[in-house]
């Protein structure tokens, strides 16, 4: 939680130091173009990565790696203006391996270090921890950004990674036999067939792996929605910033509740049913905007889309947890982030050039509301099938 107050103020001080102050805007719709590409083609490598090593020495080494990047930075920024924007650019290529390698391997440790019981019960902690470390890190920099020096922002950073490390350093962790002998196994091989044997591993759990890829649908949605969103209520509905400002709100608060209300569901729902129960709120928060187009409206929507959003990113970790091996954990979060990055891109493109050229974004929202029932349609056929085929088992042992 401490680093990612920490992140999340330099991704907020990185867009404007790039955009208002070195008034590079260009720069940074190429950049973040650039970055998207190289994560999807390094997934395979960072997946395994996560998977090779152990997890808690991955982490110790991204928050001092962390550390001399943002103490580079402080020491030589302000000096010319081409050295300030290289810094920037390296400051945005660290952030993005930071976060591509973060998740994977948080999810591989969480997975490793508790027990299968305590899955739902961490994951909504960590959801709850995630999300309140989000409203802190964009208060904070609220209040610091353009009214303090960016060197003296970046020394707050710099303490949060610090006792980040500290921290992880002292977590207890032990890896078990089992982890260590696929590793050493690993090591022998080349990332690119440690890769392979992900996609091998997955091939014969196509039903895990389709029930997987449909549950990530929502997140896809949400990251494309962030792009239709400002033009949604600028141009269409010609209100302003002040509307997606409270929909930002009320959507972290929503979110931050999911934490509580999926670790109760957990208890008496299986994990998958808890998704597809939560992606039918999220299906029809998506439509309303589309049937009653307003700010109102849209207020409301972006609350049961955090809350649902959430829940159902819970749920799905909880899942994950159960059915996919922890030696694999790493390669299978890097596949699914490869494929959610390549989704966004495709779906963004496709607005890109139909209903925003039209003035009819609100249609971009009905185009989203079919994909996400598409994929809940799915999710349900395939729990049923399999919930159905595990009763018949258990009632013929």
């Amino acid at each position: 939680m401490i680093s990612t107050v920490g992140t999340g103020i330099t991704s907020y001080l990185i867009v404007w130091l790039l955009i208002d102050q070195l008034k590079q805007s260009v720069l940074y719709g190429l950049l973040t173009m650039t970055t998207m590409i190289l994560v999807f083609f390094a997934s395979p490598y960072l997946g395994s990565l996560v998977d090779r090593y152990s997890r808690k020495a991955i982490f110790l080494y991204l928050e001092i790696i962390g550390i001399v990047v943002l103490g580079v930075f402080s020491v030589l920024f302000n000096i010319s203006a081409v050295l300030d924007i290289t810094l920037v650019v390296i400051l945005i290529f660290y952030h993005t391996a930071y976060d591509s390698i973060k998740y994977p391997a948080l999810a591989a440790l969480t997975q490793e270090m508790f027990k299968k019981e305590d899955y739902s019960k961490v994951n909504s902690s960590l959801e709850v921890q995630g999300q309140a470390a989000l409203m802190i890190s964009s208060g904070l920099a609220a209040m610091m950004i353009g009214k303090m020096d960016a060197t003296v922002i970046l020394v707050i950073n710099i303490a949060t990674f610090i006792a980040a490390s500290i921290l992880i350093y002292k977590l207890p962790y032990q890896r078990n036999a089992e982890a260590e002998e696929h590793s050493n196994t690993m090591k022998n091989e080349s990332y690119w067939q440690n890769f392979s044997s992900s996609l091998q591993y997955l091939s014969h759990r196509k039903v895990l792996f389709a029930l997987l890829l449909t549950s990530f649908i929502p997140s896809i949605v949400i990251i494309v929605a962030n792009y239709l969103d400002p033009v949604f209520i600028y141009d269409y509905l010609n209100e302003g910033p002040s509307v997606i400002g409270i929909a930002n709100i009320v959507y972290a608060i929503g979110a931050m509740g999911a934490g509580f209300v999926t670790y109760q569901i957990s208890k008496k729902w299986p994990d998958m049913q808890g998704v597809i129960l939560f992606m039918t709120v999220f299906a029809l928060a998506t439509i309303v905007i589309f049937l009653v187009p307003n700010a109102v409206t849209f207020i409301v929507a972006s609350l049961f889309w955090g809350h649902s959003n959430a829940a159902i990113r819970v749920f799905r970790k909880s899942y994950m947890f159960h059915h996919v091996d922890n030696a694999y954990m790493g390669r299978v979060n890097s596949l699914f982030n490869a494929v959610k990055l390549l989704g966004q891109v495709a779906l963004i493109g496709i607005l890109t050039i139909t209903v925003v050229p039209a003035g009819q974004t609100v249609y971009g929202y009905f185009v989203l509301f079919i994909i996400v029932i598409a994929a809940l349609l799915t999710t349900t056929y395939l729990f049923n099938r399999t919930y159905n085929k595990d009763k018949e088992k258990r009632v013929s042992l």
